[in-house]
């Protein structure tokens, strides 16, 4: 690497002997060269150093890689390759207690209780006077931890076609309908699942071939009533609404169970209303002992001597 003046700027003939003025640019330049070899002289010695790998001389530290070298024999690699897989078996052993305590040892979810359903009323029956229509006898129900009015409706909501060759299932349902604040019933399509603000009522059967020409009146169509009533809501609950959670499989049911209340809609809801109704070890089922609706529940499964 050059210095950065290898020649000094030569003093003009033209000038006059010893002028200060004539000779500062020289020394500036023959300064410069000086910290030029004093920075890389500095350089030189540290990578000399940190070459020397803490050892008194270059010597020394290319005698210990040499003996280094000598002992990769075949058996002291066999010794390394000994050492590494039982690292590589350590931390197999590790990454399972990891995974064992993720997926066993302590397990957590999230569910949400849909917790509505009928006062009383709210019957559906086949029309006489409209092709493929049911009507709904008035009623109340209970939802979002209130109760609203159902009135009574006539064709009220009408049963999809079925042009297929084997039974199909639709559901008749309730829904808030905010312009008159009040429930009205609706059927699901083919296929379709309910809305999640409804109120399951009934499931409807339909066979193949069922169309406005072929069974106008819903002759052969069945409805199966699936209406959860609780005739004294809010002050009692006989029904209460139920979840069942799935679990990684413990070794037995004595493991500890901690739920935690989210969020819900009206009324009051601790976590000393949700019952553990039943328990085993690869699930449990809990209970609610409210009158709130949408209650969105954290649970946590421990079992450390699993």
């Amino acid at each position: 690497m050059p210095i950065p003046h290898p020649n000094i700027t030569p003093i003009p003939n033209n000038e006059p002997d010893a002028v200060p003025g004539l000779w500062n640019v020289r020394y500036e330049e023959i300064d410069q060269n000086f910290k030029n070899i004093d920075d890389r002289t500095s350089a030189n010695e540290q990578e000399l150093s940190g070459a020397r790998g803490g050892k008194a001389s270059i010597g020394a530290r290319l005698t210990e890689m040499s003996e280094q070298l000598n002992q990769m024999s075949p058996e002291f690699q066999d010794v390394l390759a000994a050492m590494a897989a039982m690292a590589l078996d350590q931390a197999g052993v590790a990454n399972h207690s990891v995974k064992a305590l993720r997926r066993h040892i302590q397990q957590e979810g999230e569910i949400t209780l849909r917790n509505r359903g009928v006062v009383a009323g709210c019957t559906c029956v086949k029309s006489t006077t409209a092709t493929r229509n049911l009507n709904l006898a008035g009623g109340q129900v209970f939802m979002n931890g209130r109760m609203y009015r159902a009135p009574d409706a006539t064709n009220a909501a009408s049963v999809p076609p079925n042009t297929g060759s084997g039974n199909v299932t639709v559901r008749a349902y309730l829904y808030f309908h905010s312009g008159s604040q009040t429930m009205r019933l609706a059927v699901t399509n083919i296929g379709e699942e309910l809305p999640t603000g409804a109120i399951h009522l009934y499931n409807i059967t339909i066979p193949p071939n069922s169309t406005d020409a072929t069974d106008p009146q819903l002759t052969n169509v069945t409805l199966t009533s699936v209406r959860r009533v609780e005739a004294s809501y809010p002050r009692t609950i006989n029904n209460p609404v139920a979840h069942a959670v799935a679990i990684e499989a413990l070794s037995k049911a004595d493991y500890r169970l901690d739920v935690d209340v989210v969020s819900f809609s009206g009324g009051h809801c601790s976590p000393d209303q949700v019952l553990v109704s039943s328990r085993a070890t690869n699930g449990f089922t809990l209970e609610l002992a409210s009158e709130v609706d949408n209650v969105v529940l954290r649970w946590r499964v421990s079992k450390l001597n699993n």
